[in-house]
């Protein structure tokens, strides 16, 4: 049965995983920091999870793995997360957003790259709920681009150990933001060489590799354009409660960041699109030149064909039949007459 019809005829708020891989091994990881102090938990699903919630600053729980529903229901239960959250949770292929939950914020985004071999765009969801001094994040792998920021906690004399979860959630954003850029560098540089190939020769295999190109072009505007209406929201004065008035200036950075990837993927998008007219344009442009030089072979023939069809009519009067050098004179004339063409083609810059 296809993944997305695991949910067909359920109430909502039915907690399913949909996504493809159900045998997962989920790892979940408990985080506790401020400036004075920093401890780190990993716990395996088979585990028993062991949360202090009476730590005096800052936890970040991150879950690698969303394959796991009933555990996604404990944490839901323990942290009073509600249903429709934990639903939203275990579809990796829900849409970009920001809910308001009253009691907590969820935020859903993708975390985005490229197969360097194959080109193709990988997604993974990423799921950020900011509760009090807790910050949830629910994966659907364990490989990430966070590393830094848990070496970084770990040195309490830093400014994102002594901040609370909000600044940690919007350097968490802000880093997957920044790897859209990478991504988009990495997208421009591939047109860049498509381009250049085309002015070259263009054949069939380039049309595939626009073709596809465009797909990934279209996979990275169907998870990154939304991005810049997310991060509007998180500027509302509704979200005072969980992004303090002094993080103003760090979400007003990261709505330009937002800004930029939304015009560059649109960007990258026109472009894309117009590869396949140069490609259109090239290819006319080579059946062209073909046809000229096919035109001017027959123009040139055109003379030669009269001369030989006319010396091969079967009249019993034809005097040049009975010169001694005609043949050679004839031969010279078609010569003759090939040279001037040639030269006229030339001095009209046909070739």
């Amino acid at each position: 049965m296809p993944n997305s019809n695991r949910k067909l005829g359920l109430l909502p708020g039915s907690v399913v995983y949909t996504g493809e891989n159900p045998n997962y091994n989920i790892t979940v990881t408990v985080i506790y920091y401020s400036k004075n102090s920093h401890k780190r938990d990993v716990f395996s699903s088979d585990d028993k999870i062991s949360i202090d919630l009476s730590f005096d600053g800052n936890i970040w729980i991150n879950i690698d793995g969303i394959n796991d529903v009933n555990l996604i229901k404990e944490i839901g239960k323990i942290f009073d997360i509600d249903s429709l959250s934990l639903e939203d949770i275990a579809n990796p292929e829900q849409r970009v957003k920001i809910d308001d939950r009253d009691s907590y914020i969820h935020i859903i985004l993708k975390m985005l790259q490229i197969e360097l071999l194959t080109k193709e765009v990988q997604y993974e969801q990423l799921s950020l709920i900011i509760k009090d001094n807790i910050l949830i994040t629910f994966q659907e792998t364990p490989y990430d681009m966070f590393e830094s920021i848990r070496t970084r906690l770990e040195n309490p004399s830093t400014k994102l150990a002594s901040k609370d979860v909000s600044y940690l959630a919007y350097i968490l954003i802000d880093t997957i933001v920044d790897n859209y850029l990478l991504i988009l560098d990495e997208v421009e540089t591939e047109i860049d060489d498509i381009e250049n190939k085309l002015v070259e020769s263009a054949d069939r295999k380039d049309l595939e590799n626009i073709l596809a190109l465009k797909q990934n072009i279209a996979v990275l505007k169907r998870f990154i354009s939304p991005i810049r209406e997310l991060i509007s929201k998180l500027q509302a004065r509704s979200m005072l409660n969980y992004f303090h008035e002094d993080m103003k200036y760090y979400l007003r950075d990261l709505n330009d960041h937002g800004i930029i990837v939304f015009d560059t993927v649109d960007m990258l998008n026109n472009r894309a699109t117009e590869l396949i007219q140069l490609y259109h344009s090239m290819i006319s442009n080579t059946m062209n030149e073909v046809m000229k030089i096919l035109a001017i072979i027959s123009t040139i023939f055109m003379p030669l064909s009269f001369i030989v069809g006319l010396y091969g009519m079967n009249f019993e009067y034809m005097p040049e039949l009975k010169w001694h050098y005609g043949y050679f004179i004839t031969l010279g004339l078609m010569a003759g007459l090939v040279i001037l063409m040639i030269i006229y083609f030339k001095k009209k810059k046909w070739f």
